[in-house]
């Protein structure tokens, strides 16, 4: 009977928000419909100017996201030129932040009980893995693009089998972990063994973030923090037969032999007998009994011990060349991220109401873009329309025409953008009003 897996199911529908196509590719793309004579060079003007806008728009969440995360990096020099703001609020602080940055670069979150069920057999690395999630105050992973796939599964030797798996891809998961800090004690005074009991030495109630690319749900369980190898039934089998087997003789051979040793020793002793000859022989028989038990079983411990640095390594080469970004370093990749995402929607939105016409809803808008990365780049999206419309409309780009959803002209937009750039950094107003 197999063993039970306790990864999640599968979901029907794979689409996300997320836009799996790189601006680079989606603009020149974009600037090659609709446009006639220089339009196509503004177009491209108009893109960068959106782009360095958001890039601007994002620059205080970056601030905040590493200002306030220097007080629960698992590692490294707290800051001291400010008081540490109350932990709990800092905390939320930083939650806060994280997730509204997160909503805007497209990522999902999984819900609590499937972190709780990850962990078991792992097919696609032929391992069995268990997490202590009991040590940690928060465990949260976020995902961002899914897509259907199928995975062949090793054979019992390693090789690739003819057997595949059918399993989630995600472009982008992040793992978000807190450890815990019962009574509060700060992490100097805490005794060197409980401070050694965090991973990578690390303070207690701090914050440890990884962010990988390109995970199989399969590949999940691995993802956690302290992922333990443990021996499956088919380990167990394979090193359990052959010790029972070999051991049962041994056993009955051992309790003779330590009984002619035992009465050797105690007539050396002098405790009782004499030592002859004969018993000297028996002696040397038992002690070598007792030596190939012991050989035995150091041979079927090192055999453990091999097959599960084995299988850890398996683990650790997969993490290892999956990981993207670390703790702090994770909030640069997620900032341009979001700034990319939210940029491309704002983009798709205006060039298709510009060249496409406008549309009577937004559900039009919507099904429109979709259908078109779906021809242009065969991607399917979820995209979030309702977003990209509230956007342009901040922007100042929106319009009304005979009722329905319109954008302004490409030169009024280029007017419009340039005129809010410069209102971004506009000083002399602040000068005007004091020497008045």
């Amino acid at each position: 009977m197999a063993a039970e897996s306790h990864t999640p199911q599968i979901s029907a529908d794979h689409r996300t928000a997320f836009i799996p196509v790189l601006k680079s590719d989606l603009v020149p793309t974009l600037a090659e419909q609709g446009f006639a004579g220089g339009q196509s060079g503004d177009f491209h003007t108009l893109c960068a100017f959106l782009g360095a806008y958001f890039h601007h728009d994002f620059y205080d969440e970056l601030t905040e996201l590493k200002d306030v995360y220097a007080w629960f990096s698992p590692a490294g020099p707290r800051p001291t030129r400010r008081p540490p703001e109350e932990p709990e609020a800092a905390y939320r602080q930083l939650c806060g932040t994280l997730e509204s940055v997160m909503a805007r670069a497209n990522f999902a979150e999984f819900p609590r009980a499937e972190i709780e069920r990850l962990g078991g057999d792992h097919p696609l690395l032929d391992v069995k893995t268990r997490t202590p999630l009991d040590a940690y105050e928060t465990i949260r992973i976020f995902y961002r693009g899914r897509r259907a796939d199928t995975v062949m599964q090793p054979n019992a030797l390693g090789f690739k089998s003819k057997k595949t798996i059918a399993t989630e891809v995600y472009d982008d998961i992040l793992v978000f972990v807190r450890f815990k800090q019962p009574d509060g004690t700060p992490r100097r005074a805490l005794p060197l063994a409980r401070r050694r009991a965090l991973p990578g030495d690390a303070e207690p109630g701090s914050v440890m973030i990884k962010l990988f690319r390109n995970i199989t749900r399969l590949e999940l369980p691995t993802l956690l923090p302290e992922v333990k190898v443990v021996m499956s039934r088919k380990d167990a089998l394979m090193l359990g037969g052959p010790a029972l087997l070999g051991g049962v003789p041994l056993m009955l051979n051992i309790i003779p032999a330590l009984s002619v040793v035992l009465v050797v020793l105690g007539a050396y002793l002098g405790f009782s007998g004499e030592v002859t000859q004969d018993k000297l022989m028996k002696a040397v028989g038992a002690l070598s009994v007792l030596v190939g038990a012991g050989a035995f079983m150091f041979r079927q411990y090192s055999n453990y011990s091999f097959r599960k640095l084995k299988y850890q390594k398996r683990v650790s080469d997969n993490v290892y060349f999956k990981n993207v970004n670390n703790n702090a370093g994770v909030f640069e990749t997620l900032i341009n991220a979001a700034e990319e995402q939210e940029t491309k929607e704002v983009i798709l939105a205006y060039h298709s109401l510009l060249t496409a016409g406008p549309a009577a809803s937004a559900a039009e808008l919507d099904h429109r873009i979709e259908a078109w990365l779906k021809s242009a780049f065969s991607v399917e999206v979820d995209f979030e329309v309702s977003d990209a419309l509230s956007k342009l409309e901040g922007l100042g780009l929106l319009a009304q025409k005979e009722g329905k959803i319109a954008v302004v002209p490409l030169g009024d937009a280029l007017t419009r953008l340039d005129t809010l750039w410069d209102q971004l950094y506009d000083f002399t107003q602040g000068r005007r009003a004091s020497a008045a």
